[in-house]
């Protein structure tokens, strides 16, 4: 059963489920829905087919995430580079997996759970590779590959050039073509008569030359509708739309001028617009992947974009904040801090911290930061030019390395078994004077501490203790490590270094400490490491040595005594650098159970290792006491309180607010080419540099390439200053004004979100397989309007959009599609889904729950180390879902089903398919069912119970509760069928209202702007 449209309505697409009355109705939600009006939606809208956008996404995911894997691991025993592969088995190309080897077909297209690739990756009977198994996340990786069809370039259906890259050919593509001023089109009468700015002038003159009109005005109930969603996410409420058709009546344009200016002055617009470009910066709250590392500092970012939005930060000067923001000069520190917090864009993707083969961690980064650059800024796929010159594009090889040597000369990651991330501390956005408060108690509690150690010289020569001075080489004591976590100080148990030691407390979760040392000279070090023993140590400590090679991760048992004169532990001998800190790491929380000791490390050169003086037989050892027993007692219980009382004060210091971000590295240089994109196997130097061929000529000069001198190729070579990486420099050229790249993908992106599609409909494809602007002069019109006219900001750019003609034109299809089927003309408006947040934030605020007083700061109170795939109950769940925690292994359900931006990639557009779970969800959801009724209790207690007892008034409280939700009054059919409803369960009855209010949130109407 569903209701009938009525003629006011008819020309437009058929309804699939207006709004029902009963829960029966509810239930035929997903037969009218998925059926029949979907496929017209989507054939109305004009949207890309899901294949071709789906293909290129694929091809990406290969050249990015498998085909670097396959040269590294795969291609030395597999491959056409060999003479005879093992196991008769090739893995490069496609039709090669399918054929297999002695053991059968490598994959089963479309079944990674029956493929032998899989099974041999997970080294369950076969293993690849055979010295050591491949981490989980590349696993699924090619779980994904094989069950998404396994698309694959090698193979003869993608055809790719083979051809060297012609630049000069690549720069006539119409995106790396310089952005040139059109002129504004001369129109005929008609289209003068129509247009209202130049924005109409470009769209009308398309529409002359090929023979079409446009489409009728949308209603102004249908316009502020448009308005509020495109502006702020949120429905107008019922006075917004009384207002703005009062106003309309009266003055149609001062209406638009002044309801657009009004929202794009309200903090919802920075809610609004910041979200749609954390979609494309890769903003989670979690790192993804097995035990997904938190990102506790995450929020600053995302409120810094929320921030730059509402204050209509210039573009060019947010770009620049996104790549150096930590390099920029500031005038002052709350500038210096908005900076810094920009380049946190450079560490939100998705990254495996726990990779063991740090350098190809270190590249994954580096490859997952320029292809985030690349589709962001540029609209380009730079990571397919990874292991070889782009098969589409012209984008060589030398080019991605160009860029890479910018990142690597960048320090994103810090040291450990698990790798961290860069943070620093932010100079606003705490109190000064409780911090100095704090600081002075911190040293008046050391000065007696230190006072009554000079006193009794506890600090050298403690009970038992070891003097540092007295011990050779290199030593750095437990007092000058970095300890994470909860750690308690003690001296009871001899023997140990220094005035005591660290031991671990009950909670292991995250606790560590870490050594670190500048060794006077490079070569050859003996590390040894301090601590006492009993029962109640642990039997197995990880204890990690980051040297020259990698890092060698050794296990002390704490339970026996130390093997090195009964103090010290050996940890082996290593090569180490003078330019690099010597690190060794401590992770309490891979320790079998019992406490961990930390205590000093020594780093002896190991031709002094015989000759080095036993702790033992130091003099220390059999010093008299240079006071009495019963003073020394006093001293040390004096002693123990202070210490007591400062471990106690260190747990209160004022948390220092600190923002993710990165820096130069202390070296930076130029990187090499790697060779089919393998880590292991280097070419020549790369000289770092931008984009060629959307560089100047005469910014360019010639540069070797992995073919030698012969195959020296043009290049965007930077003029880069020897201690820089060339992140400012970067900055400079994606901000300029010359760059053709940069400002036509984000006004094309703008244009998406104000009109529905973008002038080019895959926005984040401005290559040779994407789709050419609908409308180029239009675009670069718009482009450089926006660089020279508006000062690249963006309320002016989206202020000119929705003042023009073409955004008030209504989605309704008046005449036969075959004018325009997919609408490239513009001949109509776009009809498009609410997202995810937009729906639930919808849902929240007609029912009076939504908590718009949250527009910052962390909206969650304890965090743990790893994000083990929950979402923490302790957030406010009422406030705007860009302020929700948004982790990477959980979210929650809405935002899953509604196709919320994968936040392991950069997202331009998201998917808005339709798709039974949708329906199903609507209908079943606990949280659309509470609401319902929170809707219909809130929307009863204004309502009289004279009104609900006349037919009159019953009517006008059902147009009511559709003006409310939708924007509109109830049709004929749809009033008649819920009064109907409504006097038979009762008009009082919050159980009815709640279903009109559940019927109306799963309708065709609600989920989408006409």
């Amino acid at each position: 059963m569903m209701m009938p449209t009525s003629d006011s309505h008819s020309t437009r697409p058929p309804r699939a489920y207006a709004v029902t009355a009963l829960s029966v109705l509810i239930l035929l939600w997903p037969v009218g829905f998925n059926s029949a009006d979907e496929s017209v939606r989507e054939t109305v809208s004009g949207r890309t087919t899901p294949e071709t956008v789906q293909d290129r996404q694929k091809l990406e995911f290969f050249e990015s995430r498998i085909r670097p894997v396959l040269i590294q691991h795969c291609y030395k025993c597999h491959s056409n580079e060999t003479a005879k592969s093992e196991g008769g088995l090739r893995v490069d190309s496609r039709d090669a997996l399918l054929a297999g080897g002695d053991s059968g077909a490598a994959v089963v297209v479309g079944e990674a759970a029956g493929s032998l690739i899989i099974e041999a990756l997970k080294h369950e009977s076969l293993q690849m590779p055979p010295d050591e198994r491949l981490n989980d996340a590349i696993i699924r990786d090619f779980e994904q590959w094989i069950n998404d069809g396994l698309v694959d370039p090698r193979h003869g259906k993608v055809e790719a050039k083979t051809s060297s890259v012609d630049l000069d050919k690549g720069r006539e593509f119409w995106s790396f073509r310089p952005v040139q001023r059109p002129p504004v089109p001369d129109l005929n009468s008609d289209s003068r008569a129509w247009s209202r700015t130049d924005i109409d002038a470009f769209v009308a003159a398309g529409h002359e030359k090929n023979g079409v009109k446009p489409g009728q005005d949308a209603t102004p109930e249908e316009l502020i509708r448009r308005l509020a969603f495109v502006l702020a996410g949120l429905p107008p409420t019922p006075d917004q739309i009384d207002t703005f058709v009062a106003a309309w009546n009266i003055d149609p344009e001062q209406a638009m001028e002044q309801t657009i200016d009004h929202m794009l002055a309200s903090p919802r617009f920075g809610e609004r617009w910041g979200r749609h470009w954390l979609d494309v910066a890769r903003f989670a709250e979690s790192s993804g992947g097995g035990r997904s590392l938190m990102y506790p500092h995450a929020w600053r970012y995302r409120d810094y974009v929320i921030r730059s939005f509402n204050d209509d930060k210039p573009f060019d000067q947010f770009v620049r904040e996104q790549i150096a923001g930590d390099l920029l000069p500031a005038s002052t520190d709350k500038q210096r801090d908005d900076q810094v917090t920009g380049s946190g864009y450079l560490i939100m993707g998705a990254i495996n911290f726990e990779q063991q083969d740090k350098e190809s961690l270190r590249m994954d980064v580096i490859d997952e930061q320029v292809h985030a650059v690349g589709r962001t800024f540029m609209g380009m796929t730079l990571g397919c030019a990874r292991c070889h010159d782009h098969k589409f594009d012209p984008i060589p090889a030398s080019d991605y390395y160009a860029l890479a040597g910018i990142f690597r000369s960048t320090h994103t990651l810090t040291p450990g078994n698990v790798s961290g991330y860069v943070t620093t501390e932010l100079r606003t956005g705490f109190d000064p004077a409780q911090l100095e408060l704090w600081q002075q108690k911190e040293k008046k509690l050391k000065d007696s501490i230190a006072a009554l150690d000079q006193q009794t010289n506890t600090r050298a020569k403690l009970r038992n203790g070891i003097a540092l001075d007295s011990l050779q080489g290199v030593v750095v004591d437990d007092s000058a490590a970095e300890f994470q976590g909860e750690w308690q100080q003690s001296a009871i148990q001899p023997p140990f270094v220094g005035a005591g030691y660290h031991h671990s407390g009950h909670d292991r979760t995250g606790i560590q400490v870490r050594y670190s040392a500048m060794l006077p000279t490079e070569g050859r070090w003996a590390v040894r490491m301090a601590h006492n023993f009993s029962p109640s140590r642990s039997a197995s400590v990880p204890v990690t040595v980051h040297h020259a090679d990698g890092s060698t991760e050794v296990r002390i048992n704490q339970q026996l005594a130390p093997n090195a004169d009964g103090v010290f532990t050996k940890l082996g001998e290593y090569e180490f650098t003078a330019n690099s800190p010597a690190v060794v790491v401590v992770d309490v929380s891979g320790a079998s159970d019992g406490y961990v000791i930390a205590d000093a490390v020594q780093f002896l050169p190991v031709d002094t290792v015989a000759s080095v003086k036993s702790p033992g037989d130091d003099e220390l050892r059999s010093k008299k006491s240079l006071t009495s027993a019963e003073e020394q007692a006093d001293r040390e219980t004096r002693l123990k309180s202070l210490r007591a009382e400062l471990a106690a004060h260190m747990k209160l210091k004022p948390e220092l607010p600190l923002a993710m971000c990165v820096e130069d590295e202390s070296q930076p240089a130029d990187w090499h080419l790697h060779l089919r994109g393998d880590p292991h196997r280097l070419g020549p130097v790369i000289p770092r540099g931008f984009l060629t061929v959307a560089t100047p000529v005469n910014h360019c000069r010639q540069v070797e390439t992995d073919k030698g001198a012969e195959g020296a190729t043009l290049a965007a070579v930077a003029e880069i200053p020897s201690d820089q990486s060339g992140r400012l420099q970067l900055a400079e050229w994606l901000s300029s004004e010359d760059n053709p790249l940069t400002a036509r993908v984000f006004v094309n992106r703008v244009w998406m979100h104000v009109m529905g599609e973008g002038l080019v409909r895959d926005p984040d494809n401005f290559g040779t397989t994407g789709q050419p602007p609908t409308h180029p002069e239009l675009l670069d019109f718009l482009a450089h309007s926006f660089m020279h006219d508006d000062g690249w900001a963006p309320r002016k750019l989206i202020r000119r959009m929705c003042l023009s003609r073409t955004f008030r034109m209504s989605s309704v299809v008046e005449t036969s599609r075959s004018a325009d089927p997919g609408n490239m003309l513009l001949t109509r408006g776009f009809q498009r889904r609410i997202d995810a947040e937009m729906l639930r934030d919808s849902v929240l605020m007609i029912s009076g729950q939504l908590d718009l007083t949250v527009t910052s700061g962390r909206t969650i109170g304890r965090l743990s180390t790893y994000d083990n795939g929950y979402v923490h109950d302790d957030h406010p769940v009422n406030a705007r879902s860009v302020f929700v925690p948004f982790f990477r292994n959980a979210m929650l359900d809405l935002f899953f089903v509604f196709d919320i931006a994968n936040p392991n990639t950069v997202t331009g557009r998201r998917t808005s398919g339709t798709l039974p779970a949708q329906s199903l969800y609507l209908m079943n959801s606990p949280f659309i069912s509470q609401q319902s009724r929170l809707s219909a209790e809130r929307f009863l207690q204004t309502v009289s119970v004279d009104d609900l007892r006349e037919d009159q008034s019953l009517e006008r409280l059902v147009d009511d509760a559709f003006r409310l939700t939708v924007a509109r009054n109830a049709t004929q059919e749809e009033r008649s069928v819920l009064m109907e409803h409504l006097k038979h369960c009762g008009p009082d009855s919050v159980e009815a209202w709640s279903e009109v209010f559940h019927a109306i949130f799963g309708s065709t109407d609600f989920r989408f702007i006409d």
